[in-house]
Order: structure tokens, then sequence, then C-alpha cells
């Protein structure tokens, strides 16, 4: 047995106090060379604090891949609620980090428990480099002002991805320069998800004494015990700004109660660096604002204002995003002004025209976009009866879309009219004209559906008539039918089958065709003979599309191509999402990765699925904010969002008959799944899930992306 050196990584021996190459007092931490989870050799101590210690260790599996592995060592002597707290604040990080994707934040691949379960480790990828705290204090100066405004400007980039979470925000609260790993080409890597927290204005567990207050010098007055204030995002704008005011200077901020009694203790940054432009410097300064009302209120707003003040934008220019902008009065009053001035108008146009008003006209179904253009939704306007004895028609969404002859009415789907008669008597009064709903001949058959417990995944059946689930499976996930819907193929968790499996759907005979942990998403050919799926297996973990057969054991399997979220169709054309080779977006081609055209070309497109005709591909985007559901022709004409509700939408499945999308959403607060037409007129629940489709499991080394990795599938 040995012990690495904390300071120096030198391999002293278990026994020994002190390392005998620098004397730095020793901590027991792991040898070199030790091997962790029979798969990581530990070469190097990159980092070690109170509560554990990060090690660089090489991927003895993966051949050439560096990974960085922190521990959580909790303090044996400390009372059992604290260790357990520590525990579960490490095991909180292995999830948040396992369902982010971001170029400047890093990426989970492994999380385990070691033997006797005494340390927890977690697996990232290895950012070459340095942090910016130990090549300050290598340098020994303050950092040029145009790098430090582009390292903000990248930690801005993560922060709005990170507070824009659904459906919590994620609030980092521990920017500061050891948290800011800096690699070979300059780009920025915020670490250390420690003190993560997922923000609720409602709940009292975000107050900041129950997980820690981060390092003085950056945090805000709201995150230290006794403030009645929550932390939110505008905490980690306090905190990129006092870390700004770090790097910029070489001196730490005064702490913020310090300025709380003294307001005048805290230096200007040009007095220190008089080399800083002023208009940096203000920027510094408001996110350093003591409240946090007065600082930016969001790190979009923030990122703008690094932009004017680097000239990058124009000052005049809005920023693309900010939850924190605020209206002043006189915008207020005009709003107001111009509000009365229409109520006005359509009181005055209803008095003089209402009697020569046309028949109202039905709900319009939505119509398409293109494919390039924002979609735009408006209700469409019931025309006033003349009488109150006439039921009003039901409000529909339109989606408009130009036209080059304007003149032309939008025509909506034929449905019977209301005609202008002369007034009804008071019975029997007419019904209203109703949307097309879901034709229940379409809600045949099975859905296959995954569900986080919160330890595991479990795979269940549903009928699309509503009638009933059951459980299918247990650690299972990702389920695909195949084309006759005769078996199924899914992701396996269980430890003696881990990886793709495909068997007959009693679940009595299969085989597991693919057994690398990150092999998922499997896709069948439309013959059933071969089975295509996204794989992490490379030493980079990089997005490849693979196939193997159908029905031999443990086959290593073809790489094909770069790729995500494989679909195959029933007439044998692949549709995946595009990286690399491909481009971004989705693209079709063969199912052997020839003849690759583009359907859509924007990166937050995934998870497609084609219609049993092959004609449509239906996929989930957040291009509008959230995830929801679009339909495109497979040739990337006619765009359409066919949902639009403030919930998530995602995880698309067509029905056996192609007239029904089924998809997987939380509207209300609770996961079920609901079915709606391709022309989104018609949308309703099918059933209740019992629980979200998503989770991390943590005795496994997968890294979830979350339910944009997940699936369901219809069979008939």
């Amino acid at each position: 047995m040995s012990q690495m050196c904390p300071k120096c990584s030198f391999d002293n021996t278990d026994a020994a106090v002190n390392c005998v190459q620098c004397a730095t007092p020793l901590r027991h931490l792991l040898g070199k060379n030790a091997v962790l989870s029979q798969r990581y050799k530990v070469v190097q101590v990159l980092g070690c604090g109170a509560m554990g210690a990060v090690y660089l260790a090489e991927d003895q599996r993966l051949v050439g891949r560096r990974c960085a592995i922190k521990e959580n060592r909790p303090d044996p002597h400390a009372p059992a609620n604290v260790q357990e707290q520590s525990r579960e604040q490490f095991l909180a990080e292995a999830r948040i980090l396992a369902r982010l994707d971001h170029p400047n934040l890093p990426k989970v691949s492994d999380y385990f428990i070691g033997p006797r379960r005494a340390y927890e480790y977690l697996v990232m990828d290895y950012v070459e480099g340095e942090d910016l705290e130990s090549r300050m204090a290598r340098t020994k100066r303050p950092f040029d002002a145009k790098d430090v405004a582009g390292w903000a400007d990248q930690v801005l980039d993560a922060l709005a991805y990170l507070h824009n979470q659904r459906p919590q925000p994620i609030i980092h609260r521990d920017i500061k320069p050891a948290n800011l790993r800096v690699d070979l080409y300059n780009r920025i890597k915020l670490v250390d998800f420690g003190l993560v927290k997922l923000f609720d204005p409602d709940s009292p567990e975000t107050k900041a004494e129950l997980r820690g207050v981060g390092t003085p010098a950056y945090a805000p007055l709201e995150q230290f015990a006794g403030s009645e204030e929550h932390t939110d995002k505008r905490s980690d704008i306090y905190s990129l700004g006092a870390t700004l005011y770090h790097l910029l200077t070489t001196t730490p901020p005064v702490e913020v109660h310090k300025r709380l009694l003294k307001p005048e203790s805290l230096i200007n940054i040009r007095e220190l660096n008089p080399q800083v432009p002023v208009e940096l410097v203000q920027v510094v300064e408001h996110a350093m604002n003591i409240y946090p009302d007065d600082r930016y209120q969001s790190a979009e707003e923030m990122r703008h204002a690094l932009a004017v003040a680097t000239g990058k934008i124009a000052p005049g220019a809005a920023p693309a995003k900010s939850s924190g902008s605020k209206l002043s009065p006189l915008w207020f009053g005009l709003i107001g002004l111009l509000l009365v001035l229409l109520i006005l108008a359509g009181i005055a146009i209803a008095v003089f025209r209402w009697p020569f008003a046309p028949a109202a006209q039905p709900p319009a179904t939505a119509q398409a976009v293109q494919p390039a253009a924002t979609t735009v939704t408006v209700p469409t306007p019931t025309p006033q009866p003349p009488t109150p004895s006439r039921t009003p028609t039901a409000t529909a969404t339109q989606v408009v879309q130009p036209t080059p002859t304007p003149a032309r009415p939008v025509t909506a789907t034929p449905t019977p009219q209301p005609t202008d008669t002369p007034l009804p008597s008071p019975s029997p009064q007419p019904q209203a004209v109703q949307p097309p709903g879901i034709p229940a001949r379409s809600l045949v058959g099975t859905i296959a559906y995954p569900v986080f417990t919160g330890a595991r995944y479990d795979l269940y059946f549903g009928q699309a008539d509503g009638s009933g689930t059951r459980l299918w499976r247990t650690e299972a996930s990702q389920p695909a039918f195949s084309p006759d819907g005769s078996q199924i193929a899914f992701h396996a968790w269980d430890s003696a089958n881990r990886g793709l499996v495909a068997t007959d759907l009693g679940g009595k005979s299969g085989a597991l065709v693919a057994n690398f942990v990150e092999d998922q998403l499997p896709t069948w050919t439309a013959d059933g003979s071969q089975i295509v799926f996204l794989t992490r297996r490379s030493g980079s973990r990089q997005s490849e599309l693979y196939t193997v057969s159908s029905s031999a054991e443990r086959t290593p399997g073809t790489r094909i191509g770069d790729g995500e979220y494989p679909t195959i169709g029933l007439n044998g054309r692949l549709v995946f999402k595009g990286w690399g080779s491909a481009g971004l977006g989705l693209r079709i081609a063969s199912a052997d990765y020839k003849d690759i055209r583009p359907v859509t070309d924007n990166e937050q497109d995934t998870a497609p699925a084609l219609s049993p005709d092959g004609s449509q591909i239906a996929f989930m985007s957040r291009r509008s904010g959230n995830w929801e559901i679009y339909v495109v022709n497979s040739d990337g004409s006619n765009l359409q969002r066919i949902t639009d509700d403030p919930a998530e939408d995602g995880l698309p499945a067509w029905s056996p008959d192609g007239r029904v999308i089924a998809f997987a959403s939380n509207r209300g607060g609770a996961w079920a799944v609901w079915a709606a037409t391709p022309d989104g007129s018609a949308v309703q629940q099918l059933f209740q899930m019992q629980g979200p489709p998503d989770g991390f499991v943590e005795d496994d080394i997968y890294a979830s992306r979350g339910w944009a990795e997940e699936r369901i599938s219809w069979t008939k």
C-alpha cells in the first residue's frame, strides 16, 4: 500500500506522515497506479481539499483516454448527519452534471462507490491546462483585460445555459478562479459543482446555510447564513464579478459583509491595475453590487453589457434575451395608451358594423411555417354574435406564415360552417363548432415508455386507448419495437446483461447484441435483421452510429458514421441528429449511412421519428426556448410546431397508422403520455406515467444526458 503526496504526487509508503520528497503532511490519498472500479489507473493528484481529492487517471478500457476523478472523503470524525449530507451533496453533483451538455461545462462519464462504500467517485473528462488561480500564482501578475473579457463571455454563455434549465434553473454558487479551468486553446471550463442547487424560490431549502456558502471573497450577501434572501441566478452574477475583479488585479475583493459596513473598502480596479478599460470596470462593478436587484438580472444581460464594453456590438443594440430587463414608466404609459385606443377602436367597429358581420368561421388548424423562420402563434378571433342566445365559437390557435398573395384569406380545414339565419327562439341552442379530435381508430396498440424511479430505469407498456399500463421489465429503458411488433430492443441496466438487448415481447428469449455500457438508443432496420445504435465507446467519447446483428450475442458491431439518436422507418431510411462530418441538424440517409441529406439545420433538434409512410419526421427541439414537438416533411419542407405549452413536450412516436403522434410531457406538473394529430389541431392525454422518463443511475458509468436521450415506441 502507498499514498501520494497532495502537493507533488510523490508515492510514499502508507505509514509515512510527511512526504519524503517535499515534506508536505500526507493525507492518506490513493497510491500511484491504484486502480479504481477495475478500470481507472490513478497517476497523479490534481487537487486536494478538506472533503476530498481530484486525481488524474488513465482509462484502461478506452486506451489513450485520460480523465479526472473526483473523490468524496467525508471526515470520519464528523457527525453522522454531516457525513450523510456530504454524500447527498456529492450525488446531487453527479446527477446534475450527468444531464448537462455544454462546451464550457465538464462531462460526467462515471459514478461509483469505492470498496466498503467508504468513498464515492465521480469521473469526468480531463481538461488539459490549468485553473486560473494556479496560473495567477505562477505568473504573479494580472491577466490581460482582453483575455479576461473573453473568458467572462464563455462563462456567461455557460451560466445562461444553466440558469435556463427546465423545470428548475441550476445555480452554481461557487464561481471563483480555482473553478475556472482554461485549456490549451484558451477555452474555459466551469468546474466543481459541489455547491450547486436547483433553484426553487418557494423552498426554504434553497437558503445558503443548508448547503455551504462557497468561498467568502466571491460569495454574495444572500449566500451567507442569516440573509433573508434566497440565492438565485443573480448570485452567480456576483460571484463571476468578484472573480473578474481578482483576475484583473491579482487581489481578491473585500468580503461582502465588510463592504456592507464600509462600502469604500472595495478598492477601484483601476487603482490596482490602470490598464483595465473603464468600460470593463463598470461591468464588473455592476455585477458586484451588494443587493441582487442592483446587479445584472441575468447572464444574458451581463453578456450583452460585456459585449458593448468591449466594442463587439453597438451600445444601442438590444440583448438577445434578458430576463431581468425592466420597462420604464414612460413605456408603460405608452403601452397603456395604445391598449386604450385599441379597445375604443374595437368598440367603434362593433357598434357600427355588427349587423353586417359575416358568419363565424370554424377554428383553423395549424399552418406550415418556413424552416428558417420563427414560429409565431396568434389566437384566431371569434366574431361576436348579434345576440347572447348563440353559443360562441371556441377559440383555436393558428400559425401564421408569409404568403405571396396577401389578399387571399387562409383556408381552414373544411368543417360544417354556422350560417346567418334569423334569430333563433330561446330553445334549443346550437352547439359550438369544435376542432377535430384524436381519431379513436388510431389509438390502438401498445406504447413502451421508460420511467426513472430515483434509483433505476424501468420499462412500462401502456395501452394507447388509455385502458391500462403495466411494468414490463425493471432495469431497462430506451425501447424500440421491431417493425412487425413481435420483438423489442432496449438498453439494459442490470449488471448481468448491461448494454443493448433484443428479445421477444415475452422476454424469455433474446440476445445481448451490444455490451458496452454506452451503447444506446437502438433502432431496427426495416427487415429486422440489423440494429443501428448510438455509442460513445471511443476514447474521445464522440457520438457515433454503429450497426450489429439483431440476433448475434455480444458482437463488436460496425461503425457507419458520426451522429446521434438514430431512427429507421418502415421505408428503410435512417434519420438521425447530425454532428461532425454529417453537419448540424437532422439528417436523413440510407440505413448504411449513404445518400445523406439535410432535413433541418438547428442543433437543438433531436429525437427524430419517421412516419410509417416515410413522408414526415416528428422531432423534439428547444429552438423556441423549451422542448416542443415539431413535424417536417422528409425533404425538409413544411416545418411546423405542433405543441405550444410552457411544460416540456418530447420523445415523439408515430401511431402504426401514421395519424397520431404520441409524446411524453409534464403538463400540469405530472408526467404522462399524450397524443397529437400531425397538424397540431388536437392534443389529448392518453395515460399517466409512473414517474419522469429520465434520471441518473448512481452505480453505472453511463452519463445520462437527460430525457433527450430516452425514447418511447408504439406498435400495433
